[in-house]
């Protein structure tokens, strides 16, 4: 079973007059079935301000709430989480979030995420919506970017010693990264600026995610989006390496954000190239594409 762990829904054109075509539920189905895919994890969008597109203003159906409703029609081929800012329930480090978590459960969400939010990784408000996510024995899935104006996601500086600190205040919680302040993290950063953007070249040496993957047992690695295609293609000896090392850890996902062939995403057509040419096992192709999923999301196998 292929499950794509990132998907989401909605207009994401940074202008209106911008071409590329807004992402549906029923185009996520159509590209499912086109690309080989039985399900989606669907990661509500809108929950933070800091990642809010012009059109989400304008569109209808784009709360959380909305969200989470409409995904129930397509159940089988669509897995709702939900999504939450660390600074609601009352801005507090000690805030309640049951509320939430409990109409989430209602709606059959298996997690929480994309969290967007642009604060500290390690903020105690952030440790205290992702305590009681574990307790429910949910996964999160966070955006990580660098410390800077004009970005969204959670803050870290080079090195994750911010993740690092988070992973271990909440060690009953499965937290998946993503991003560029995640991926760039596979090799060391040669300054501060590249925490937020796409490092390239090989990677002569290991960087903090490696190290993390291997130390936090509670880690796990969504390899969608620009940021991880090219943490893994940007070495084409070590990504592979990188793969079936972290095969228990690594989650196959797309992040696509536009309809159509713009928005098409090359990961499941570079995992299915590793396992044909031999540089993957079948195991691990398995395991990132669907077991992880599976197993981490507490679906019948």
């Amino acid at each position: 079973m292929t499950i794509d762990f990132h998907t989401h829904v909605g207009d994401f054109r940074s202008r209106l007059s911008d071409q590329p075509r807004p992402v549906t539920f029923d185009g996520i189905v159509r590209r499912l079935d086109e690309e080989g895919i039985d399900a989606a994890v669907l990661l509500p969008v809108y929950a933070s301000p800091e990642a809010i597109y012009p059109s989400f203003i304008l569109e209808e159906h784009m709360s959380v709430r909305d969200q989470v409703l409409r995904a129930a029609q397509y159940r089988g081929r669509i897995l709702p989480f939900g999504n939450l800012d660390p600074r609601w329930a009352g801005n507090s480090p000690n805030g309640d979030f049951s509320a939430y978590l409990d109409w989430f459960a209602s709606q059959h969400c298996l997690g929480i995420g994309e969290i967007t939010a642009n604060m500290p990784l390690d903020d105690e408000r952030v440790i205290n919506l992702f305590r009681q996510i574990g307790v429910r024995g949910w996964p999160v899935v966070m955006h990580v970017t660098g410390f800077g104006l004009g970005s969204y996601g959670l803050q870290d500086e080079p090195g994750a010693p911010r993740l690092e600190r988070l992973l271990r205040a909440c060690p009953d919680t499965p937290i998946v990264g993503h991003g560029p302040g995640f991926w760039a993290e596979i090799g060391p950063l040669p300054e501060a600026a590249a925490k937020s953007g796409y490092p390239t070249g090989p990677i002569s040496q290991e960087g903090a995610l490696p190290r993390l993957l291997r130390e936090c047992p509670n880690l796990y690695a969504d390899i969608s989006a620009h940021s991880g295609y090219n943490a893994l293609t940007r070495d084409q000896g070590y990504g592979p390496q990188f793969l079936e090392e972290f095969q228990d850890r690594l989650l196959f996902g797309t992040d696509v954000c536009f309809s159509g062939e713009a928005g098409r995403m090359p990961h499941l057509g570079y995992l299915r190239r590793l396992l044909g040419e031999g540089s993957l096992s079948k195991e691990a192709f398995e395991k990132i594409t669907g077991a992880n999923a599976i197993r981490l999301l507490r679906l019948p196998a």
